[in-house]
């Protein structure tokens, strides 16, 4: 219906006009590539440098086999718990597929609350990380015995033509550079903050008490409980292994993600060939890649997301108490992950009012319990996180500490209303791009297009074009496309549009963060599957245009990804060709200051870091480090200060031994962060000589450059 138009050649209007749409489209993305995809010819220059392989593949090994055994932990668990729950009536078009990775996720947050309070009575052991892990290989092998029989898909499977199989290639992509990647030692800004800081700093005190000086171990983090266990597990063989397993495991949740969004398209009636390319759509987005390597924890929030999405849509048709128990399971899953989940409970909770205004009309006998069951699944998910979010409360007076503290009152050592409020400025300064009203207009063309990794200005990622290119497509469906579409295909995709919808609103108006859109993705991906092919028939100019169109716009993302790749060229380090010192070396630039603190001073020698990239993971010694805004402790010494003198004799009270500070912006007027606006220059430029005169210190001075400066300070 929607090729009836045609031009004077007689080609269909719609498909000339995606095709315009999208070579516009990659224009402007490639065109906004230089730093990344056009260099790869130069940076194929990092793979080498040395001996490909080495002993050090014994920790990589180890590190994936861990990962390996706690997932079949998690989906041994996850299948016995789902086992026991009311019935939930399969759909005639039943996924295996999709029904493994909601089983495994189940397992997941399971395993993820048990090492909660594992770490609350003190429990972080080997011995304690071994039993968990027996336990939840034998009730794997078990499950995997009852559905080994099982196909893969349920239906009879298509026959896989050229292009599907070359779709599949391109999928496998970003899966095995990202596995590479995440068995490589960190070097992105929040895994050494927190996401293996904190694991680290906690079995090293056996339990999950707060860390001082780290704002971070106050938030949310059920993610991290897996990287304890794999550390714990890994760890007998060396430090190395126990970091590789613990980023292996986290990257676990893309193969799953992945198999999800596969899986609920076919159930939907999606055809192979969009099934799989819904899922190249998500796979080929260049930060997924980059969260997947890096053990962020965006991936598994998405997955939580969809899984929960779906359980919604087969609420909505059969009213059946099991998928109300898995829709708090997964969403209590996710608010375990991030706070920003409570913007998609709400999203739960406008579907679920639609679901019974729907009930008045046809089943007016049930709207009570369809009212009270829906917001009772939202209250149980509410219940599954709270233990994370008590926790703050009884800590600090708030249980969404350390956010909004100008409306509820906390406090915690090293933070306060001041940072609150900076923290809630900085993070509203992403997406930026033109600091305008036009921003938000603009939103879906300047993430798509503009974005760049680590410039908060351009949304800090890359998402690609081909969501704007597929998002016409679902928007002309939604409008007419699903009028007549079968109930088990317009429901999921209506549910998903209006949830992806709410999540959008609420990002364009809080913190622009592109991996904050990451849970939506999924649910985007399946709706533009579905709605190619409720308005184009196959072969036809329009879905051969969508088909080409988004291949080519995935190509383009996955080559922006695999430039990321060679720009960190963690193959040789995962292979045990190059040392972990030596990669640590190559991406991150403080790190041979870090290595020297290491290797040459007393191990209880406490460092003071100031501008060091939220680094507290890779250096092994006690350390005092504002959070987030890193200069704190040093710009209130400078100021309450009369001279450097003084300055000197309030850092030697604070009880460290040395500072090491990155300085190459600090004495710059127009740049610094010392710089008080409201003081007259004069005396800014006093504090500006005083604070150099305290950081370059060259009696003092154990090492220096223009970038960074490690001083002994007693």
């Amino acid at each position: 219906m929607a090729e009836t138009k045609t031009d004077k050649n007689g080609l269909p209007l719609p498909a000339i006009a995606l095709a315009v749409w999208a070579a516009v489209l990659f224009v402007a993305f490639l065109s906004n590539r230089g730093s990344d995809m056009g260099q790869i010819g130069k940076l194929f220059e990092n793979l080498g440098g040395g001996p490909l392989a080495g002993g050090g593949i014994v920790d990589s090994v180890v590190g994936a086999l861990v990962a390996g055994a706690i997932a079949v932990a998690w989906f041994g668990t996850g299948n016995l718990i789902v086992s026991f729950l009311p019935s939930t009536r399969r759909s005639e078009d039943h996924s295996h597929v999709l029904e493994f990775a909601a089983k495994t996720a189940v397992g997941a947050a399971v395993w993820s609350l048990v090492w909660f309070f594992l770490g609350v009575v003190g429990l972080y052991s080997r011995p304690v990380a071994v039993a968990a892990l027996l336990l939840g290989v034998v009730l794997g092998a078990l499950a995997f015995r009852r559905v080994r029989e099982a196909k893969a898909e349920s239906r009879r499977p298509e026959r896989a033509a050229v292009f599907d199989k070359v779709v599949l290639a391109l999928i496998a992509v970003p899966l095995v550079l990202s596995f590479i990647a995440s068995l490589a030692p960190p070097t992105a800004k929040d895994t050494l903050l927190y996401h293996f800081a904190l694991p680290k700093a906690w079995i090293a005190q056996g339990g999950n008490a707060f860390i001082e000086g780290n704002i971070a171990s106050y938030l949310a983090l059920g993610t991290e409980m897996h990287s304890v266990w794999a550390m714990l597990l890994g760890a007998p063989v060396g430090d190395r292994a126990g970091e590789a397993a613990a980023g292996a495991t986290v990257w676990i949740f893309f193969p799953l993600l992945l198999a999800a969004i596969f899986g609920w398209a076919r159930e939907i009636g999606v055809s192979r060939r969009w099934s799989l390319l819904a899922v190249l759509m998500v796979a080929s987005v260049p930060s997924v890649y980059h969260v997947a390597a890096s053990a962020y924890i965006d991936v598994a929030l998405a997955l939580y997301v969809t899984v929960a999405v779906y359980a919604l849509s087969r609420w909505w048709r059969t009213l059946e108490l099991g998928w109300l128990i898995l829709i708090a399971v997964f969403l209590g899953a996710a608010l375990s992950m991030k706070l920003t989940t409570v913007v998609v409970i709400a999203a739960f909770g406008l579907i679920i009012l639609l679901r019974v205004r729907k009930a008045k009309e046809k089943e007016p006998d049930g709207v009570a319990k369809i009212f009270a069951g829906g917001f009772a699944a939202l209250v149980l998910a509410g219940v599954i996180a709270s233990p994370w979010y008590l926790r703050t409360w009884q800590q600090t007076g708030s249980p969404v500490f350390p956010f909004y503290l100008s409306i509820w009152n906390a406090e915690a050592p090293g933070w306060d209303v001041e940072r609150s409020n900076l923290f809630q400025a900085m993070n509203s300064q992403y997406g930026r791009v033109t600091n305008s009203a036009a921003d938000h207009v603009l939103a879906p063309w300047n993430v798509s297009v503009k974005a760049q990794p680590e410039e908060a200005r351009f949304f800090d990622g890359v998402l690609g074009v081909s969501f704007l290119i597929g998002l016409p497509i679902l928007i002309f469906a939604l409008w007419k496309g699903f009028k007549d579409a079968d109930e088990g295909v317009r429901v999921p995709v209506l549910i998903g549009a209006g949830v992806a919808g709410i999540v959008f609103l609420f990002w364009l108006f809080s913190s622009m963060q592109l991996r904050y859109l990451l849970p939506i993705l999924p649910l985007l991906a399946i709706g533009i599957a579905s709605a190619v092919e409720a308005i184009a028939s196959k072969r036809t100019p329009l879905y051969m245009a969508a088909k080409y169109s988004i291949s080519i716009a995935a190509i383009f993302g996955l080559l922006t990804a695999f430039a990321w790749f060679l720009q960190k060229a963690p193959l040789r380090v995962v292979l045990g060709g190059e040392t972990r010192d030596q990669y640590l070396a190559r991406n991150l630039d403080h790190y041979p200051y870090y290595q020297y603190l290491n290797t040459s001073t007393a191990p209880n020698a406490r460092v003071w870091l100031i501008n060091m990239r939220r680094d507290t993971y890779t250096l092994d010694r006690p350390v005092f480090s504002d959070y987030l805004f890193e200069d704190w402790t040093l710009r209130q010494l400078v100021w309450e200060s009369r001279n450097v003198q003084e300055l000197k004799a309030k850092a030697a009270a604070m009880n460290v031994q040395y500072m090491l500070a990155r300085h190459d912006f600090l004495f710059d007027y127009d740049r610094s962060t010392l710089v008080d606006d409201a003081k007259p220059r004069v005396e800014n430029e006093v504090k500006l000589r005083m604070a150099r005169e305290f950081i370059l210190d060259k009696a003092n001075t154990v090492r220096a450059d223009e970038k960074f400066s490690l001083v002994k300070l007693f």
